[in-house]
This record gives C-alpha cells, structure tokens and sequence, in this order.
C-alpha cells in the first residue's frame, strides 16, 4: 500500500511541478518566439496531456499493483497448477511426492559406506548365488564413490553382467544389460587421484584414459598394485565375501564384446554367454551383519 501511495503521488506531483514552471515562464514573458495568446493555448494543450498522462499512470497503477517478479512467477506457477485437468494435477503432486522422498532417500545413504552385491550364476551354475559386502571410501576417491552411491541408488547394478573374468587379474562389470538405463550414465566423471593402491579386494572404475570413468569398474582379484601408475584409483574395498569374487565364471574370459553389449544389452549376453555369471540385486546396508 505505501508502494503504491509513494507512485501515485509522483504520478501527479511530476506533471504538476512540469505545469507550474510554464506558468512561470508565461508569467515572466511568455514562452520565447510566441506572444501571450500562443503561450496561453500552449499551456492549455499541456495542461490537458500532463493530466491524460497522470490520470492513465494512476489507473495504471491500480490495475497491475505493486507485486515483485518473483512474488508474480510464484503465483503464476500456482495458478497454472491449480488449473489443470485433475488426472495431470494427480502425476504432477505424484512426482513432486517421488522427488521429496528420492532426495530424502539421497540424504540418508550419504551417511553410508556399504554396499551389499548379491552375486548370481556362481560358477556358472544357475541358483548358485553368493553376497559381496564392499566399503567405500569416500577419503580415496570421493568423486568415484558419489558415482557409486548415485549408480546404486537408481539400481544400476541389477543384472549387469561380469563380462571380463581373468583369474589371475580382475573381474570387471559396469554395462546394463537396459539399454534405456545406460545410456542414462553415459556421462563421464572426472578423475580422483591416486589415494590407496590396487591391492587384491580393492574395487577400482576401470576406464580407457584420463577423465574417461562412467559405469565400469573390476574387482582386483589379486595384487594389481602396478595399476597404481596408470591412474586407476581405487573407491573402495571387500570386507566380506571375496571368496564369492573369485567364483564368477572366467569360462568365457574376454571374449564378450564389450560394443555389442552397449549395442544389443542382455540379448546378446543372454543368448551368447548363458553361464555369466551377474549381479541379481545390490543396496546400502548399515553393519556388517547384513550379509548374510
């Protein structure tokens, strides 16, 4: 209300100061070039443009009010929601719902550093499963390990296949076998430097280059610690379950090609390599204990 007094008033106070000094000048000798009738006419055609002016700057005013952008854009954005047909209102407050849980869910598992992988396929036998306990270490590699916390959250691992088994090297894995799902992580991550060495257990992103990290990673199944001068830097470690790790099935060692799986997914894996053996399901656990 005092916004808009303050507007209303120079909206009338400026023209008004405007009128006085032509009377001013008129009263001094008119205005120069003209004699006193032209000045007079002059005054009377201004006069009445300076109240038009003022008289639509007060309506003006009234219509529009004085609300901020900010305050208008909120508002807008209510109103459109509240106009729209009820079954889009319903998936709208539907999503907004998902989000605040999915960032409540997010803010919980920073706190954690375990990860709990249900291993399936052992051996290359089916029904043969086993679980890998992992802890991360955000002090090694914090960039690798938010990839890995967001990749777990979303599921990722479920079903991604361990497509590359040396036994006297590592296990690698990291493609979903859901096309729609990896192209979704495409984007690469920048590097961590070299904080703790490949050490048999120690869980590393395997990659092709500097700043070339995405979803891939191996479990180092023995001393890889020669890894350490190439930048591999590893995220975490097995606290429990290694013997599972050395399980998956190497019949097959390197021969999947790595550009069918992106192309084809569990298709090709499925039909190709029936005894690869997979991750069925992983999640953060709080203790130890979990695994069973």
């Amino acid at each position: 209300q005092h916004n808009r007094f303050t507007s209303i008033t120079l909206c009338i106070t400026l023209p008004a100061l405007y009128l006085f000094q032509n009377i001013y000048q008129i009263n001094m000798g008119g205005v120069k070039g003209n004699d006193g009738k032209a000045a007079s006419q002059t005054l009377t055609t201004q006069l009445l443009v300076v109240f038009t002016i003022a008289i639509v700057a007060v309506a003006a005013i009234k219509k529009f009010g004085t609300a901020s952008w900010h305050a208008k854009a909120t508002m807008d954005d209510h109103v459109i929601h509240h106009n729209l047909p009820s079954d889009i209102k319903e998936k709208t407050s539907s999503i907004m719902t998902d989000s605040a849980v999915a960032k409540e869910s997010d803010s919980d598992v920073q706190n954690k550093n375990l990860i709990k992988f249900t291993f399936a396929n052992l051996d290359g036998e089916e029904g043969h499963e086993g679980e890998v306990l992992v802890k991360l270490h955000p002090e090694w590699a914090p960039i690798g390990v938010n990839r890995i916390k967001d990749l777990t959250i979303d599921n990722f691992w479920d079903g991604c296949r361990a497509f590359r088994v040396l036994p006297n090297f590592v296990v690698q894995l990291g493609i979903n076998g859901d096309l729609e799902k990896q192209r979704k992580w495409r984007t690469n991550i920048e590097d961590d430097p070299v904080k703790s060495s490949n050490k048999r257990g120690t869980v590393t992103f395997a990659m092709a280059g500097p700043g070339t990290r995405t979803t891939q990673i191996f479990f180092n199944k023995v001393d890889n610690s020669r890894l350490d001068a190439e930048n591999f830097a590893p995220f975490g470690e097995v606290t429990s379950g290694m013997e599972i790790i050395d399980r998956i099935y190497a019949g097959y060692r390197e021969k999947p090609n790595q550009g069918a799986i992106q192309q084809k997914g569990n298709e090709y894996l499925e039909k190709e390599f029936p005894k690869m053996s997979y991750i069925k399901s992983a999640s953060f656990v709080s203790s130890p204990a979990a695994v069973m």
